[in-house]
C-alpha cells in the first residue's frame, strides 16, 4: 500500500473518533415535589439534572451540586428559593422509589429578605429490596416575628421528568487532538505532510 494510502486512512480513522468522541451526552433533569402529611402544610419542589441521572425515580450517589433549582413557601407567607440558600449541608441526592431519602438540611433567607431562621431538613432514609423505600420525613421550618412560626413535616415524592438537557463535548478540542496525534505519527515515521501528499 503507498504511503499517501496509509496516511490517508489513519487521518480518516482519526477524524471518525473524533466524530464519535464528539457525540454529546444528555442530563436528565426530574423535579421533586413536596407532599405534606394530612393536617401539615406548605409547597415547594426540588429540581435535579445530572447525566448521573438514569431513572427519574431511583438514582444514588448524585451530586449535591445536581440541585438546580429549589423554591418552597410555607402556609404563613414566608418563602425561599435557591438563590437566597446560605447553607446547604447536602452530600448527595439519593432516591428509592421515587421517594427522596437523601438525608439534608438547607438554610435559605426569606424571599423578601426578613429576619429568621427558614430551614428545609430531610432524615436520612432507607431503600430496601424491591426497591420499597422506607422515607426520611422532610422537617420544613421557618421561624420569624414577621411571618410567625411553622413547621411542617412530610416528603420529597417524585413529580416529574424536564426534557433532556444536551451537555456537548467540545468538539474542537477533539479534533485538534485527533489532528495533532496524526501529524506526530508522521514525524515519527520521518515524512513530513507535504512529501507524504506528494
Amino acid at each position: 500500500m503507498p504511503a499517501g494510502s496509509s496516511i490517508a486512512a489513519r487521518m480518516c480513522a482519526a477524524a471518525a473518533l473524533a466524530l464519535c468522541l464528539t457525540l454529546p451526552a444528555s442530563a436528565m433533569t426530574v423535579v421533586y415535589g413536596w407532599a405534606p402529611y394530612p393536617g401539615q402544610g406548605g409547597s415547594g419542589s426540588l429540581t435535579f439534572s445530572d447525566p448521573g441521572i438514569t431513572s427519574a425515580t431511583d438514582f444514588s450517589a448524585i451530586p449535591a451540586s445536581a440541585l438546580t433549582a429549589l423554591n418552597y413557601s410555607w402556609d404563613n407567607g414566608a418563602s425561599i428559593s435557591l438563590g437566597s440558600v446560605i447553607n446547604s449541608h447536602a452530600p448527595g441526592w439519593t432516591a428509592c422509589g421515587g421517594v427522596l431519602i437523601s438525608g439534608f438540611q438547607i438554610s435559605a433567607a426569606a424571599l423578601p429578605s426578613t429576619p429568621g431562621i427558614f430551614s428545609l431538613t430531610n432524615i436520612p432514609g432507607i431503600c430496601l429490596p424491591g426497591p420499597m423505600p422506607v422515607a426520611g420525613p422532610g422537617w420544613n421550618l421557618s421561624l420569624s416575628l414577621p411571618y410567625g412560626a411553622e413547621s411542617n413535616w412530610g416528603n420529597w415524592i417524585y413529580s416529574h421528568t424536564v426534557a433532556a438537557t444536551v451537555v456537548p463535548v467540545p468538539a474542537a478540542a477533539w479534533l485538534f487532538a485527533s489532528g495533532m496525534a496524526g501529524l506526530l505519527g508522521l514525524r515519527r515515521r520521518g515524512q513530513s505532510p507535504e512529501k507524504s501528499i506528494l
